[in-house]
């Protein structure tokens, strides 16, 4: 099957966006980031929005935003963390997990970077909240790619899948 986009899923701080940057440049595809995309049409912060409206409010946006942007073509779109989990992806997407694990995570997130996110505020409640996404990532995903190395060899292997595939 040839995909419309590629969407990258996986845990917060895993990497889909650095991984997604750099993909899209190398298949000339447009880069689109879900949690920024959503952060300039609410002008607030997605801490500002968990704070203000709540995360039930969060969901419906993620929603709304992957409905409109995989009506479009020729993207590689990174989702936060929770979206494949509250939200319904394309099946016209070829979804990708890149599994880091959380000490991965936690060590490549500068302290700046995990204030932003609000359900890592508690270290053990987001390591069970990572446990229990895990199934669910795998499940949705057509692909998954080992992203405890860094961000130009795991780009690499899913160049290499995406071309064995041909799938775009």
């Amino acid at each position: 099957m040839v995909y419309d986009n590629i969407v990258l899923i996986g845990f917060m701080g895993s990497g889909k966006t650095s991984v997604g940057k750099v993909l899209s440049r190398q298949l000339f595809k447009k880069f689109m980031d879900v949690d920024s995309i959503i952060e300039a049409e609410q002008k607030s912060s997605v801490r500002e929005i968990f704070e203000k409206k709540g995360e039930k409010y969060f969901r419906t946006l993620e929603q709304k935003c992957i409905n409109t942007l995989t009506k479009k073509t020729g993207q590689v779109i990174a989702t936060g963390g929770g979206l494949p989990i509250y939200s319904s992806l394309s099946a016209k997407s070829l979804v990708i997990y890149i599994d880091a694990d959380f000490d991965v995570i936690l060590n490549r997130l500068p302290a700046k970077e995990r204030n932003k996110r609000p359900l890592l505020e508690n270290e053990e409640r987001a390591r069970a909240l990572f446990v229990e996404r895990i199934p669910i990532y795998k499940e949705k995903a057509h692909f998954s790619v080992d992203a405890n190395q860094s961000v130009a060899t795991y780009k690499h292997m899913i160049l290499d899948y995406i071309l064995d595939k041909r799938v775009l």
